[in-house]
């Protein structure tokens, strides 16, 4: 039976990768493909053009939002989207979750902390997301930081503001932290743990 597990350990997640892979490919393919076929006959069409174009326009959108008219025009439209009930929401919530993960990669090293929760004698692992709070000084606290606490196994989490003195940073990397918290702490990589 142990045997089994292990062979099912390494099959599931290879297979939900690779599925969730291939899914993107196919979406890519077909969405940006259709739009080729609308100025391209269907026999000079080859299959994977659709998803090299997508890398493409992906890639030009990019270079484009260098430029300051684009950058007025996306914070034109942007302001719109704010003034569209439920549109706003919607379009916030992706932003943000996008941006969050993005962030963390490009934050400094003393980002990843624990907390202390005397009360249970334990500490909790967290992302410190924001240390300038000085529309907050109405807290009652001293030296507050905003620490965003992901939920194991979930996209969702919580953020909290917590005084400076209750949190630890501690010498691990973003990506790792987000993989050990993810996991539960089942994730076997365990190179650049706190000493």
């Amino acid at each position: 039976m142990k045997t089994f597990i292990n062979g099912l350990s390494l099959i599931l997640p290879t297979a939900l990768v690779f599925y969730l892979l291939v899914w993107i490919l196919e979406t890519t393919e077909h969405f940006f493909g259709d739009m080729i076929l609308l100025v391209l006959p269907k026999e000079y069409y080859i299959t994977g053009l659709g998803f090299i174009t997508g890398i493409a326009i992906v890639f030009f959108v990019g270079v484009l939002l260098k430029l300051w008219i684009i950058q007025k025009l996306r914070d034109f439209f942007e302001a719109l989207i704010d003034k569209t009930p439920l549109v706003n929401t919607l379009y916030g919530a992706v932003k943000d979750f996008f941006n969050f993960f993005s962030n963390l990669k490009n934050k400094e090293n003393d980002i990843v902390v624990l907390v202390s929760l005397p009360a249970l004698d334990a500490k909790i692992m967290g992302f410190i997301t924001s240390r300038d709070l000085e529309r907050f000084k109405f807290l009652d606290m001293e030296e507050p930081v905003v620490v965003y606490f992901q939920m194991s196994y979930q996209v969702g989490g919580y953020s909290l503001f917590i005084p400076k003195k209750n949190i630890t940073p501690i010498n691990m990397k973003t990506e790792e932290a987000l993989g050990f918290i993810m996991t539960a702490g089942i994730s076997s990589n365990k190179k650049g743990e706190s000493k």
